[in-house]
Order: structure tokens, then C-alpha cells, then sequence
């Protein structure tokens, strides 16, 4: 036997084992408390691509006692654990996965790095962290008591190759919500099994619109989901039946995806108390696919089906396997305004993190716009708005309004600017003080960029940026 040779190989795994030791996720300070607010990229993440699985203090499997860590000042820390799953798509354009945290009575964040580990759903890969460093401190007893007032704080996110971090706020909702570990719940924290079973696909929108245009929003992709909303007022030939005082009618949107055939069928609309509603329908892109053709029917309880396809050709779209840059960068805010129709307002002002708007205000045309820039896109000789989705998210005194598209208005410099009319007269109708608002765009309806305040990104994306509003004597 050759001891020589069997000794280095002991040692190899001695070394391998020692080093999956060291690397298991320690905490790393962060040396920038503001460093949230220094990355534009930043951006939160809805789609499923970064989950916090779980998230616990760590304790003996003997004896169930906390596990505690001394560093180099001697200061004793309680250690925590966590599970993270990442999508294989970002990924694979990323340079690690990370979990920030911060307990409460501390202002600066910290980070840990993660393992890979088996175990993650379909499509994604799974982490794992262990940290101490700056969580709790060991010798306040405090930390222990049912009601303590200590909170520790986490944030997982995945750094990408171009210097974006992608945060998840799949588990937490709010983009400026952290996930909070309390005495209260033990220490633990274990989300729904039931949130993000797969990795989130990406998704794009054809918006055939009341007066007979069609938006894109989003370049389609094979492998990829592909919403269609559809103005019901497009085929109104059957929206007088009913049955005991119901709708009894139902439009369908029709799709074949090419050059395989496959084809598919989905309801467009809905009822809602007692109303029919328009509803996106949702269709999955098959892989291999070039291009679809979409067409609609409506039909109902005693009148015969109606179709909306093109005069029988149908629309058509095309598909590109290409991977769509990301947005970089979003500001430039400006206000314009127009006491009459919205059609040409003029009158651009910067526009601030805060804006007081009064009644009269309202009555007349206000804008608010604000540029985009997507390296390879924007920059490119070839115009083309309909490959960004971009949208506003808004909220009335904290009630989140549902989002709305943007409108794009054209190009300035290497950026393209998006446009939303502010809804004048709905808000005159309405009871409120503040008006929260943000814009955020996106190629692939997985990552978004957020735009808002000029102080920049708070827990991984802006704060919105705010309207006051003041009644008229």
C-alpha cells in the first residue's frame, strides 16, 4: 500500500472538507451603510427568480440551546441560518447570491455569501448561509425575552455580471419591505411552501386596445409567458345576453404558435360581481417557436359566435431567441402641463421628489415623464419602444392602485422617455392627501428597474416619489 499516496489523499478531503467549513456562509461587513442608496440598478424582484425558503436562529440538536460565535474582538454573536433559491436564468448572469441583514439597534448592513445545495424546485438552485458576525449580540439578555424589541432584519438578493443586484420580494411584497425575524416568532421564519413552486418565466403583453390598435409590450420569447388584454368593447355582438339577470356571454382569445401548430384558447373576460370584466389571458410559449396567430370570438347564451381575427387573416407576431438587455439607468423628471386637452402639453419643469398639486391644478392637463436607457436597445439607430415594458405603480394615501402602462412619447439622446397623464378628474372625485408614485421598466417582465426619488434605491429600489394634494379655499 502506498501510505505516502494514501495520506496526501486524507489530507485532500481533510482540506475539502475544512474548506466547505470555511466557505459555508460567514457574515462579511458591509463598509457602506448607504449602499443601498448608491446603486440605481438595483431592482425587486416579484417574478420568483430570488426566495427566502427559510430563515432561523441556529440551536444544539442536543440540547436546543442558541449556537453562539466569537469573533476576533471577542465579542459573542448568536448564528443564524438561511435558504435561499435563485433561478437558473439570472443565474447563470450572476456573480453570487447573498443574503443583507441588520439587527435593529444597528445602522449599518451586513452580508453572507452563499453554498450551493440539492434540494430547489424546477428551474432554480438552492443556497444555503450561515452568519454571526453583527446579529445579536449573545450577552443581551434581553435578545431572549418573548417581547424583546430586538429585530433582525434580511434581505436576499443576487449580484449579476452587469452590477445590478436583484432583490427578493416575493417573500416580503412591499419593494421597500424587509424580511423580520422577532423573538415573538422564535427566531424563525419558514415561508409559505405554496410561494414561487417553479422559477418565475418572464412574460411579455399584446394589448388589443378599444380603438382598434394593438400595443406590444415586451418582446415575446419562446419559453416564456405571453399575456393578451383585450377591450371587450371590440366585440360587443353578444353582450345583451343573460340569464336570471347574469351575463351569459364569454370572449376568447385563440392562439397557434408556429411553425409547430400547436394551438390553445383562454377566456378574456370575467365576471365580477355581477359584471362582466376584461381578464389578460395567459398563454405559455412553447420552446422552438417562431411566430403565433391571435385571434378572438365572443359568444353567448342565444346569439351566434362573433370574431375578431384580422378579416380572417389573423395577427400575427414574431418571436426573437435572443435574451433582451436590461434596463440601466431611469430619471430625467419632468412635469409638463396644458390648461387644455392632454394632446400637446407644454411647459416642462424638473420635477421634484415632492409636488403640491391643488384643484385647479387638476382641472387642467398634467403629464409627468421621465427617460430610460437599455445598453444595445435605446442606444441602437433602430426605434424600437415596444420591446420595454415600462409601467407606473402608484398608491392613494398607502391603497395601491393597479399599475398602468406608460405611454411611450419618443427619443431623447440615447434614452427613451415614457409619459402617464395624471388622472385628473378621477383624483378630483376622490378623498386623499398623498399620491406615491414610481415608474418601472423592464425587457423581459422578470427584472424591473425602479424609478423615483433622486435619493435612490432603499432596501434594493427607490422610494416612490410623492404628490400632496391641497383642497382650494
Amino acid at each position: 500500500m502506498d501510505y505516502a499516496l494514501a495520506w496526501k489523499t486524507i489530507a485532500g478531503l481533510l482540506i475539502a472538507t475544512l474548506t466547505q467549513i470555511w466557505l459555508l456562509p460567514t457574515a462579511l461587513a458591509d463598509n457602506r451603510p448607504d449602499s443601498f442608496k448608491s446603486l440605481d440598478s438595483d431592482s425587486a424582484d416579484h417574478s420568483c427568480q430570488v426566495v427566502l425558503r427559510n430563515a432561523a436562529l441556529r440551536r444544539d440538536p442536543q440540547t436546543g440551546l442558541p449556537l453562539i460565535e466569537i469573533d476576533d474582538t471577542g465579542t459573542s454573536w448568536y448564528t443564524f441560518e438561511s435558504t435561499i433559491d435563485v433561478a437558473n436564468g439570472p443565474l447563470a448572469r450572476g456573480t453570487g447570491v447573498f443574503i443583507l441583514y441588520r439587527a435593529s439597534d444597528d445602522p449599518s448592513w451586513h452580508s453572507a455569501p452563499g453554498m450551493s445545495i440539492p434540494g430547489a424546485p424546477q428551474g432554480m438552485q438552492r443556497f444555503t448561509f450561515r452568519f454571526s458576525h453583527a446579529t445579536l449580540n449573545a450577552s443581551d439578555s434581553s435578545v431572549s425575552e418573548p417581547d424583546s424589541n430586538k429585530r433582525l432584519f434580511l434581505i436576499p438578493y443576487l449580484q449579476t455580471t452587469d452590477g445590478r443586484r436583484i432583490f427578493d420580494h416575493n417573500t416580503s411584497l412591499g419593494d421597500s419591505d424587509s424580511v423580520i425575524l422577532t423573538s415573538n416568532l422564535d427566531w424563525t421564519l419558514t415561508s409559505d411552501p405554496a410561494l414561487c413552486p417553479v422559477a418565475g418565466k418572464g412574460s411579455s403583453t399584446l394589448r388589443f386596445l378599444g380603438n382598434w390598435e394593438i400595443e406590444q409590450r415586451g418582446q415575446p420569447r419562446p419559453g416564456q409567458s405571453l399575456l393578451v388584454e383585450y377591450d371587450l368593447s371590440r366585440l360587443p355582438q353578444c353582450q345583451a345576453s343573460s340569464n336570471n339577470g347574469l351575463p351569459a356571454w364569454q370572449t376568447e382569445a385563440l392562439i397557434r404558435f408556429l411553425p409547430n401548430g400547436e394551438e390553445f384558447s383562454a377566456s378574456v373576460s370575467s365576471m365580477q360581481n355581477g359584471k362582466m370584466i376584461a381578464t389578460p389571458a395567459r398563454f405559455e410559449i412553447p420552446e422552438g417557436s417562431t411566430d403565433a396567430q391571435v385571434w378572438f370570438r365572443t359568444r353567448g347564451r342565444n346569439c351566434e359566435s362573433s370574431w375578431d381575427s384580422n378579416y380572417g387573416r389573423n395577427y400575427e407576431f414574431h418571436f426573437k431567441p435572443d435574451v433582451a438587455p436590461s434596463p440601466a439607468w431611469a430619471g430625467q423628471w419632468r412635469m409638463l402641463q396644458n390648461p387644455g386637452q392632454c394632446a400637446s402639453p407644454a411647459s416642462p419643469v424638473t420635477l421634484g421628489d415632492e409636488t403640491v398639486l391643488t384643484d385647479s391644478d387638476l382641472k387642467n392637463c398634467r403629464v409627468v415623464e421621465a427617460e430610460v436607457l437599455v445598453p444595445g436597445l435605446t442606444t441602437s439607430l433602430e426605434t424600437t419602444p415596444e420591446a420595454i415594458q415600462a409601467q407606473l405603480r402608484w398608491s392613494l394615501d398607502g391603497i395601491i392602485q393597479k399599475n398602468q402602462w406608460l405611454t411611450y412619447v419618443g427619443r431623447s439622446g440615447q434614452n427613451y422617455r415614457f409619459r402617464w397623464v395624471i388622472p385628473g378628474e378621477f383624483l378630483r372625485q376622490r378623498a386623499w392627501r398623498k399620491l406615491d408614485y414610481s415608474f418601472q421598466f423592464s425587457t423581459d417582465g422578470l427584472f424591473w428597474l425602479s424609478a423615483g426619488r433622486s435619493t435612490g434605491p432603499h432596501n434594493g429600489v427607490v422610494a416612490p416619489r410623492t404628490i400632496q394634494y391641497i383642497s382650494s379655499p
